[in-house]
């Protein structure tokens, strides 16, 4: 009798042994994991406020230069009493007279298409949907898109919807650096690249 009843207290000795084993491992599993899900959000919250204080700082940007260009036009403006100019004559849409503007002439001449400084719509991948987009987080100008990280380009197509995130924004900024830099060869020549059809690979 008393050996088994040493022998009943044995085994409930490694019954709540065990139990106190698997219950620690079991903690210290789920402990790890939800360490590791802590970790991930703590770096997809940080690209979050990354891209926020982007957009932040580009919405700066603009208003400082909004606030510039309306100074700068209301130097230029003439006096409430002066005499208007007469109206230029036209024939068709092209004005008699005016001034031509070289850099667009020049532009013209290398791209073979008429070109309009900033015009966004010149970079091969953006149309006028993309281009009110970019409009939207502040980006109207060469230099503006030049200067604008791929991933934020990514995040705009991404919040727009299934129809633009086909768009692929890799190769908009070097084709806005090119622009703003007036290297119109250069940007014809990786026009030409972007645009090539690809060989159609043959058995």
């Amino acid at each position: 009798m008393p050996y088994t009843l040493a022998k009943m207290l044995l085994w409930i000795v490694l019954a709540v042994g065990l139990g106190i084993i698997t219950g620690w491992l079991l903690r210290n599993v789920t402990a790890r994991r939800q360490i590791a899900r802590a970790r991930s959000q703590r770096g997809d919250n940080g690209e979050v406020e990354r891209l926020r204080g982007r957009i932040t700082t580009l919405e700066s940007t603009i208003a400082e230069r909004d606030r510039r260009i309306a100074d700068l036009e209301s130097d230029v403006a003439p006096p409430a009493d002066a005499d208007p100019e007469p109206a230029p004559e036209t024939a068709g849409d092209v004005l008699i007279g005016a001034p031509a503007d070289p850099e667009t002439e020049q532009a013209e001449a290398v791209l073979g298409t008429p070109v309009t400084i900033d015009d966004l719509k010149v970079i091969v991948g953006i149309g006028p949907t993309v281009e009110e987009l970019c409009h939207g987080i502040g980006i109207r100008t060469w230099a503006d898109l030049a200067s604008t990280e791929v991933s934020l380009l990514q995040t705009m197509l991404n919040d727009a919807g299934a129809r633009s995130k086909t768009n692929d924004p890799t190769m908009w900024p070097r084709q806005a650096e090119l622009l703003a830099a007036r290297d119109w060869a250069s940007f014809a020549a990786l026009r030409d690249e972007l645009t090539a059809p690809s060989d159609a690979s043959t058995s």
